[in-house]
């Protein structure tokens, strides 16, 4: 069985989001004990209908194994290029180091890059490094560091 890597419209890929956001949830969130998983669903649709957001999937046998969501638009101080910002990336365990992610980011930089210049910006967790192992591999390179602290 073979992956299919493609670009879907929002409601084609949205009910099999769903289940695989909690896991990614369980997985990666910096809060989960104490912010729960809440999608914005009308925020993501809004932002797909508009050519805003792009939604990448892999499928194996049809079924939804991984996804890369990214806000494509021009920044206010470099109009001339394009950047897509990372909103969610993830690949259900079962399916890493199969070179499935590489085969994601293939697809997905190709489609970007044929919009014109593009930066693409991902942020990736540093107690899974696994992900930042694959883009630096790929010629990504660290730009800044990110914090967080929850107060409220």
């Amino acid at each position: 069985m073979s992956t299919v890597i493609s670009v879907e419209p929002y409601d084609q890929v949205v009910d099999d989001i769903r289940p695989l956001l909690v896991e990614h949830h369980a997985e990666l969130a910096m809060f989960k004990n104490e912010i729960p998983l809440d999608p914005d669903y009308a925020a993501y649709e809004a932002g797909c209908a508009s050519g805003l957001l792009r939604i990448y999937t892999v499928r194996l046998g049809g079924a939804l194994i991984g996804y890369a969501i990214f806000a494509v638009q021009p920044r206010h101080t470099h109009y001339a290029h394009r950047w897509a910002i990372n909103d969610i990336l993830w690949l259900h365990p079962a399916h890493r180091k199969f070179g499935i992610g590489t085969e994601l980011c293939d697809f997905y930089e190709e489609d970007l890059r044929r919009g014109g210049p593009i930066v693409i910006h991902i942020e990736t967790k540093e107690w899974a490094p696994e992900l930042a192992m694959l883009l630096r591999s790929r010629g990504y390179v660290n730009v800044g560091l990110s914090l967080a602290k929850r107060i409220a």
